[in-house]
C-alpha cells in the first residue's frame, strides 16, 4: 500500500483548468507577509493605547492623593506647620516633576503621532495587497484563456468527438494522459507530473470518518419567514443557493409542505406487495408494435383503480396546481451535467464523468448527494475538482428543516437533483449512462434552443390510463391528430373511426394526451427556467409515484417508475419537448443465473442527427402526398421505422444498466464468462461504429483508480483487492485488448444483428 498522501492523486483530466505554480507561490508568500505586517501594526497600536490609559490612571490617583494630603494638612496643629511647609514644598517639587514627565497633552500628542504613522503604514500595505490582487487576476485571466484554447482543441472536427488524450486511465502510458499546448507550455507545467499534487501533510493523519463527521450538517437553519415574493426570489444568487440560501429554502419549505399535505389518502394495495423494497408488478405489459391499436377501452381494461383513489387524487392534483407559485427563478445559470450519486452510485458517477472527459466534454458536472452520509471528503474535494466536477448536497441546498417532515425516497432523487443543480440548462444522466460521443454540442444547437427539453425513448408503446387525464382535468379530443409521434402527416390520411372512437382509434393519438413512445429517463436535457413548474409538478408525481402516479402512467408497462413523470408534467403545462425518434437498441453481453443470454446496455442516439433525419422523412411524406393526392396511403413503418435505423443514426449513450460496473460483483459472479467459462464482452461488439471501445476504456479507468492508485472506496470495503488486481484484472485487460483488435478488423456495418448480440469467442 502506498502512503496516504499518494492515494488521492488528482486526475490530469481534460476538465481540469491548469494552475500556475509560480504565481500561486508568489501570491501566497506575499499575502502572508502583508498579513504579518498588519498584525504587528495592530499590536503596536493596542500597546500604545493601553500605556496611555495606565499613565492617565496614575495621574488621576496622584491628583486624588494630593487632595487628601492638603485636607489633612489644614487640620494639623501649628507645631507641625514648619514640617508641613517643608513637606508641601517637597510635594510641589514632586508635582512639577510628575507633570513634566506625564503631561497628558504631551502624551496624547505623542500617541496621535504614532497612530497617524501606523495608519499610513497600514494604507501602504493595503495598496500593495491591491496591486497583488490585480496581478493574481491577470494570471487567472491567462489561465481562463488557456482553458478556452483547450476547449477549441478538444472540439475540432478531426477528433470526431473522440479525444485520445486527457482523462486519467485513457492510456496505459501515463505520458499519453497529458494534453499539451505548444504555445502554453509554461502554464501547463503542473499537468506533466501526476505525482506532484498530494494531500497536505497536515491532512494525512486525519481519518475519513473524522473529516466526514466534521461536515455532517452544512445546511443553514430555516427561518420562520413566509414564502418569498418574486422580488426576493429574483435576488437569489447562484453561488448562494448552492451553499444554502434562506429564501430558496423557505420557498421549498412551502412547496414540500404543499406536496406532503396533499399526499394520496388511498394508496393502491395492488402495488403494496414489495420485493427488494420495490413494488411487484403483477402483470407487465410489453407493447412495442406500431400496428397495435391501444384504444381507450383497452387502456381502461389494464388496471382497476378504486373510485375513492381517483376522487382523492382529483382534489389533490388541483390543490398542487393552484399552490405552485408563478415565479421564475433567476439563480439558475449556465450549462452542465447533473448526476445522482451517493454510495455505490458515486463510484458509477466517477466512471461516467471520466467517460465524458474522454469523449471531449468540457462542461462542468454536479454530483447530487441525497444523504448526509453520502458526502466523502476525498471524493468531493480531491477527485471531482480535477474533473471539473463537484458535489452538491441535498440537505445543504434545501435545508434540514425543510426536509425533516418530508419523506424522501430514491425515486424522487432525479427531480430533487434537477431543482438543486445550479445550471439553467441541465443534462440529467443516470450514473450508469456513459456517452460514446460528445453531448456538449446539443446545448447550443438550434434543436434545443427551439424545444428547451430533449428526451430519449424507451422500447415500449404508451399505456397511460385515461383516468390520469381525468384526474388532472385534461380534455381529450375525439379524433386522432397524429399517429404515434408523427405530428406532420395530414390527419385526413390517418385511420378512420368505425363509429366507436373509444374502441377503434389509438387513444394517445388524440389531442390532450401524451404521445407515443414512452420515455427512458436515463438521460434528459432541460431548460429549468422554462420548465421550473414542470419540475415541481414532476416532484409531486414522484412523491406519490409507487402507489399512485406510476401505475396511472404505465399500468404495468415495462419499466414502470419515474420515467414518465417529466414528460407528463411538461404535457400538462403545454410545454413542447423533442423526443428522439430513433428507438433504442439492446446490446447483449451476459448470462443470467437462469442461463438466459441477457442484454446489458440500452443504446441511445444523437438527437441532432435524428432531427436531420426527421426533416428528410417529412419532406418525403410531403412529396408523396402532393404526387398521390387523395390516393396517398399512409404507412408509419415505411416512412419512420425504415428511416431511423442504426446505420443512419449516431450512437450517443450506452446505458449500461445490467450488470452495472461494480468490478468486484462482476468478478465474483463471473459475469465476464460464458457458460463454458470462456471470456466474453459485456457490452456487445458494435463499438467500431463510433470508433470508441467503451468497455475497454471503463476497465482501464477501474484499473487506474483501484489497482494503480490503490484508492480506498468505502463501498468496496471487505472485497479482495489483491484477487481483483493481481488475477482478474490482468486477464480482463488482456482479453479486452486482444478482442478489441480482432473485432475492429472483422467489423462490418452489414453484420449489425450479430455484433449487437455479441458473445463470440475471441
Amino acid at each position: 500500500m502506498p502512503e496516504k498522501n499518494n492515494m488521492w492523486q488528482p486526475s490530469s483530466s481534460i476538465g481540469a483548468i491548469p494552475k500556475s505554480s509560480s504565481s500561486s507561490t508568489s501570491s501566497t508568500s506575499s499575502s502572508s507577509s502583508n498579513k504579518s505586517n498588519f498584525r504587528f501594526l495592530r499590536r503596536r497600536r493596542r500597546i500604545i493605547i493601553l500605556l496611555s490609559l495606565i499613565i492617565s490612571s496614575i495621574f488621576a490617583l496622584q491628583y486624588f492623593s494630593n487632595s487628601i494630603f492638603h485636607s489633612k494638612s489644614s487640620s494639623s496643629s501649628s507645631s507641625s506647620s514648619t514640617l508641613s511647609s517643608v513637606n508641601d514644598n517637597s510635594k510641589e517639587k514632586d508635582n512639577s516633576v510628575f507633570g513634566a514627565l506625564f503631561d497628558l497633552d504631551v502624551v496624547n500628542k505623542y500617541i496621535n503621532q504614532i497612530t497617524e504613522q501606523s495608519k499610513k503604514e497600514e494604507l501602504k500595505s493595503e495598496l500593495k495587497e491591491s496591486e497583488l490582487l490585480v496581478k493574481v487576476n491577470q494570471v487567472e485571466e491567462e489561465l481562463l484563456n488557456d482553458s478556452d484554447e483547450l476547449r477549441k482543441l478538444y472540439l475540432t472536427h478531426k477528433h470526431n468527438g473522440i479525444v485520445n488524450l486527457g482523462s486519467t486511465g485513457n492510456m496505459a502510458d501515463p505520458s499519453l494522459n497529458i494534453l499539451k499546448l505548444k504555445d502554453k507550455q509554461s502554464t501547463l507545467n503542473d499537468l506533466e507530473d501526476l505525482n506532484k499534487i498530494k494531500i497536505d501533510n497536515n491532512e494525512k493523519d486525519i481519518t475519513d470518518d473524522e473529516i466526514n463527521n466534521n461536515n455532517k450538517d452544512r445546511s443553514i437553519p430555516l427561518s420562520n419567514s413566509n414564502m418569498p415574493d418574486e422580488e426576493t426570489f429574483s435576488k437569489i444568487k447562484t453561488d448562494e443557493f448552492i451553499k444554502g440560501d434562506i429564501a430558496f429554502q423557505n420557498f421549498f419549505s412551502h412547496i414540500l409542505e404543499l406536496i406532503a399535505r396533499n399526499h394520496l389518502s388511498f394508496p393502491l394495495k395492488r402495488r403494496m406487495v414489495l420485493e427488494n423494497g420495490k413494488p411487484v408488478i403483477d402483470n407487465v405489459l410489453f407493447y412495442e408494435i406500431t400496428e397495435d391499436i391501444l384504444s381507450e377501452k383497452d387502456l381502461y381494461s389494464f388496471f382497476d383503480f378504486p373510485q375513492n383513489f381517483l376522487d382523492d387524487l382529483k382534489v389533490k392534483h388541483e390543490n398542487i396546481i393552484t399552490g405552485i407559485p408563478d415565479i421564475l427563478p433567476q439563480f439558475y445559470n449556465g450549462n452542465g451535467y447533473v448526476v445522482v450519486g451517493g454510495g455505490i452510485y458515486s463510484w458509477y458517477t466517477l466512471l461516467g464523468i471520466e467517460t465524458l472527459r474522454k469523449v471531449g466534454s468540457t462542461l462542468p458536472v454536479e454530483v447530487f448527494l441525497p444523504e448526509k452520509s453520502d458526502y466523502d471528503y476525498h471524493f468531493c474535494e480531491k477527485i471531482l475538482p480535477q474533473l471539473n466536477a463537484k458535489c452538491i448536497e441535498m440537505n445543504r441546498i434545501f435545508g434540514s428543516e425543510a426536509l425533516k417532515n418530508f419523506q424522501v425516497e430514491g425515486y424522487q432523487y432525479k427531480a430533487f437533483a434537477l431543482l438543486a443543480s445550479s445550471f439553467e440548462n441541465a443534462f440529467l444522466l443516470d450514473s450508469d449512462t456513459f456517452p460514446v460521443t460528445n453531448p456538449d454540442v446539443i446545448f447550443d444547437s438550434k434543436l434545443y434552443n427551439e424545444y428547451k427539453m430533449i428526451t430519449w425513448p424507451d422500447f415500449w408503446r404508451r399505456t397511460t390510463s385515461p383516468h390520469f387525464y381525468e384526474i388532472r382535468g385534461t380534455e381529450i379530443g375525439m379524433i386522432p391528430i397524429r399517429h404515434l409521434n408523427d405530428y406532420f402527416v395530414n390527419p385526413k390520411y390517418l385511420q378512420k373511426s368505425d363509429g366507436d372512437i373509444t374502441n377503434s382509434v389509438t387513444y394517445h393519438d388524440r389531442s390532450g394526451t401524451i404521445p407515443d413512445w414512452t420515455t427512458e429517463s436515463g438521460e434528459m436535457l432541460i431548460n429549468k427556467k422554462e420548465h421550473f413548474k414542470t419540475l415541481i409538478l414532476a416532484l409531486y408525481y414522484n412523491h406519490d409515484g409507487p402507489y399512485g402516479y406510476y401505475p396511472l402512467l404505465s399500468q404495468g408497462g415495462a419499466g414502470e417508475g419515474d420515467k414518465e413523470t417529466f414528460v407528463a408534467a411538461a404535457n400538462f403545462f403545454n410545454k413542447k419537448y423533442y423526443q428522439v425518434y430513433k428507438k433504442p437498441e439492446r446490446y447483449f453481453g451476459w448470462w443470467s443465473k437462469y442461463q438466459i443470454w441477457e442484454h446489458s446496455t440500452i443504446v441511445q442516439y444523437n438527437p441532432l442527427s435524428d432531427y436531420e433525419l426527421l426533416q428528410n422523412v417529412q419532406n418525403k411524406i410531403r412529396q408523396d402526398m402532393e404526387i398521390d393526392g387523395d390516393n396517398f396511403v399512409y404507412d408509419y413503418d415505411k416512412y419512420y421505422t425504415s428511416a431511423f435505423t442504426p446505420d443512419s443514426s449516431v450512437p450517443m449513450f450506452y446505458h449500461v444498466h445490467d450488470p452495472k460496473m461494480n468490478p468486484y460483483k462482476i468478478m465474483d459472479e463471473k459475469l465476464t464468462e460464458n457458460l463454458e467459462g470462456k471470456k466474453i464482452r459485456n457490452m456487445a461488439e458494435d463499438f467500431p461504429r463510433n470508433n470508441f471501445d467503451l468497455e475497454r476504456f471503463i476497465w482501464n479507468v477501474i484499473n487506474h483508480y483501484i489497482c494503480e492508485l490503490k484508492l480506498d472506496f468505502k463501498v468496496f470495503e471487505g472485497n479482495d483487492r489483491e484477487k481483483l488486481c493481481n488475477e482478474f484484472m490482468i486477464g480482463q485487460l488482456s482479453f479486452l485488448e486482444r478482442s478489441s483488435e480482432k473485432i475492429t478488423e472483422s467489423y462490418s456495418n452489414d453484420n449489425f444483428a450479430e455484433q449487437i448480440r455479441g458473445g463470440r469467442d475471441w
